[in-house]
């Protein structure tokens, strides 16, 4: 028996809200079509703070994604977990069954400079589904499309 509510397809897209993971998060709603599920999810350090503070600002985060993937009528749900970055996305995408992860190349932190998206290479080495990871791009045209893009959602919202 099948259930018409499963996807026929599900895009992971982890997110550190760096302006690389947001590029990434508009180029897989781009291709998001049909009854694809998309999850945004965000990782956070285990001890970095109160779970209950850090929580609400995941979901303003989130919200903000909300209103730009709107535009794409993408079926979207979305995840904080907390973990080593590169084992807990893909400890995540094998649970959830991932057709396939879309990430960017670098995160937000100085760590993760330093180490040339150390994460990406993990998540490409040992995922169980494809992985897309699109490099920061040295242009600005990438984040200003994204940028137009999040300008026309508000637009959008604030004249409906």
């Amino acid at each position: 028996m099948t259930s018409k509510n499963k996807p026929s397809r599900t895009i992971l897209c982890p997110t550190d809200f760096s302006t690389s993971s947001e590029q990434a998060l508009c180029h897989a709603a781009r291709h998001c079509g049909g009854d694809t599920e998309m999850i945004v999810l965000h990782i956070g350090t285990p001890g970095s703070g109160d779970r209950g503070t850090l929580l609400k600002k995941h979901l303003h985060h989130f919200s903000e994604h909300s209103d730009l993937l709107s535009n794409y009528g993408c079926n979207v749900r979305f995840a904080v977990e907390y973990g080593t970055p590169s084992a807990t996305i893909i400890d995540y995408a094998d649970r959830v069954k991932a057709d396939m992860i879309v990430m960017g190349s670098h995160g937000e932190s100085s760590i993760g400079r330093l180490l040339v998206g150390s994460t990406a290479e993990a998540v490409m080495r040992h995922a169980p589904c494809p992985v897309l990871v699109l490099r920061s791009p040295k242009e600005q045209v990438e984040t200003e499309s994204c940028q137009k893009e999040k300008e026309e959602t508000v637009t959008s919202n604030t004249n409906a």
